[in-house]
């Protein structure tokens, strides 16, 4: 397997994914798929949301059965390997108020983001407001050259059900 040096994690949800894969009316998701990778043999390991996002980031849900604001997790995580290694990450969230908000500020819905329910991220203020940013930094980022080596990006409420028109996702 090559060596990559950025992965992009996009989460999007509430859409079987036999919906878009192959369906003429997602050409801009399929055009993805086809040419960088899709996962074809996840499934989430709960229902409400949060139990899978943990389960996304850390291999484990921790007990977790809610979407709870609450339930801080101190656990090791996708985040704290990736920066074992020497490499960079961010998380950016659409419709997130300030970076490392904790708290729900719809459309933002802080089920969506498991890095802030990580004791070791949340807790930080430095390591977190570094890394748990507003999607709207995304662009800066981009156009600056400062992409980390992997980038995890959630949509808002609003924006969860990609579009099936070819335009792009956000």
């Amino acid at each position: 397997m090559p060596a990559f040096s950025h992965v992009f994690v996009i989460v999007m949800e509430n859409e079987e994914s036999t919906s878009l894969i192959g369906n003429a009316s997602a050409p801009y998701i399929n055009s993805l798929a086809n040419s960088y990778g899709l996962a074809t043999q996840y499934y989430g390991v709960s229902h409400p949301s949060l139990p899978n996002y943990l389960a996304l980031t850390a291999g484990n849900t921790f007990g977790i059965t809610s979407d709870c604001t609450t339930c801080w997790v101190n656990a090791t995580n996708v985040a704290d390997q990736i920066e074992a290694s020497g490499r960079s990450w961010k998380a950016y969230l659409e419709g997130m108020p300030s970076a490392c908000f904790v708290g729900d500020a719809y459309p933002y819905m802080q089920k969506h983001n498991p890095w802030i329910y990580y004791n070791d991220i949340r807790t930080n203020a430095a390591r977190c407001n570094a890394h748990v940013v507003p999607f709207s930094q995304l662009g800066t980022d981009l156009a600056g050259g400062s992409m980390p080596n992997y980038v995890w990006i959630t949509p808002n409420m609003c924006s969860a059900t990609p579009p099936v028109d070819g335009s792009p996702l956000w």
